[in-house]
């Protein structure tokens, strides 16, 4: 009956019909509703094909719920060179995080053959595996080193998702449970990297914005594990002196890549600002012009000494106006960003380009495209118009 459940629970989650998986797997849909109900144990052929079809591992059809997570493996890997990075700072119970991720490794993989249909360039343009130092210092680096590969030095870029993908990477929309952000993908073969952000939480773009950058220092921070890996060097952080963990590493790339110290520095200097004189109504106004939230606009000047507080002498930490920052978000919810948001993210434009020239590419053989545009549905990715 576990089994069986697991199945159900498996099936369900991908949006995949009872009678669509019996298809894919060989039998009847009646002897699958048997298998579901807990009635009928499946040969270990008919297992090995569920699994296949639900994307997962042969072990995952025997877990308990809520033990998904504990058991998956740091990174799962496919024999693609795919690998979807475990997911940071999701407050979703482990059986959402894993549905999540077995949606994200299953369209990951469809991508990667829409590509292939479509004959398009599947490296990215931005090289994804490069030396620094897993020290705050060293993300700021990296960050500062990415910006200039891509062109874009200290300016303030009102589009990050565009400019991301104009160098080949994939950034993917789709409907997660509550608590689930993003998920980031490498693709070891093609040297790519894939983002997969919730796009339930379209009335934040701020946050899809800042989890896009995090996401993207992962990558980085991955990237470095698998060359350390190469050269028989332990995948942990190495004791050196001010080294971070990967998620204060990732917050600290994502800050200096959104908001670049020169620019905020020149800013702040053009305006006379100094760090006694701002008020509320100027940080949010500033704000604005980086398209990120409030608070970390906030943060990040106060870790580039740019402003300060009387309770940072107590509190180092503390930031200006925090208090009040807290208060409006307790007030009015986490969609609601004091000052307003930025204007909300275009979703899945170039998957549907991708979608619309591999229509093309692939002729009168539209069958295996039509397995990748169906795979999506089930997903529920909504392509942009």
């Amino acid at each position: 009956m576990r089994v069986g459940a697991r199945i159900r629970h498996l099936r369900e989650i991908q949006h995949i019909t009872q009678i669509h998986l019996a298809t894919e797997i060989g039998i009847r849909a009646g002897p699958l509703g048997w298998i579901e109900k807990g009635k009928h144990l499946p040969s270990g052929r008919v297992l090995y094909r569920l699994a296949k079809q639900l994307n997962v591992r042969l072990d995952d059809l025997f877990q308990e719920a809520g033990e998904w997570l504990a058991s998956a493996p740091d990174a799962s890997a496919s024999a693609t060179g795919l690998t979807l990075l475990p997911p940071i700072e999701m407050e979703a119970a482990a059986e959402s995080v894993k549905a999540s991720h077995i949606v994200c490794q299953s369209v990951t993989e469809k991508l990667i053959e829409l590509e292939r249909l479509n004959g398009a360039v599947r490296t990215s343009d931005l090289p994804l595996s490069v030396p620094f130092a897993p020290t705050e210092a060293g993300a700021e680096g990296l960050a500062v080193w990415v910006r200039q590969k891509l062109g874009i030095g200290s300016a303030v870029v009102s589009d990050y998702l565009e400019l991301l993908e104009s160098v080949g990477m994939r950034v993917i929309f789709i409907d997660m449970p509550d608590g689930c952000s993003t998920f980031s993908g490498y693709d070891r073969v093609n040297r790519n990297a894939f983002f997969f952000i919730n796009s339930r939480l379209k009335k934040q773009p701020e946050l899809q914005v800042f989890r896009l950058a995090f996401e993207l220092g992962r990558v980085y921070w991955h990237t470095r594990k698998l060359a350390g890996a190469a050269k028989g060097v332990a995948a942990s952080v190495p004791a050196e002196e001010g080294a971070i963990d990967e998620t204060s590493f990732a917050r600290r790339f994502a800050a200096a890549f959104l908001m670049p110290a020169s620019a905020l520095q020149a800013t702040v200097g053009q305006l006379g600002l100094t760090p006694k004189t701002w008020t509320l109504d100027i940080l949010l106004r500033l704000k604005k012009r980086y398209g990120v939230s409030a608070q970390s606009f906030a943060q990040r000047l106060q870790s580039l000494s740019l402003s300060w507080s009387d309770k940072q002498k107590k509190a180092p930490r503390y930031y200006l106006f925090k208090d009040e920052l807290e208060a409006f978000a307790e007030e009015n919810g986490p969609t609601v960003e004091p000052g307003g948001n930025r204007p909300v993210l275009s979703m899945n434009g170039q998957l549907g380009d991708l979608v619309l020239c591999a229509e093309q590419a692939v002729g009168k053989d539209q069958k295996p495209l039509n397995a990748v545009k169906r795979l999506l549905r089930q997903s529920g990715i909504k392509l942009d118009a």
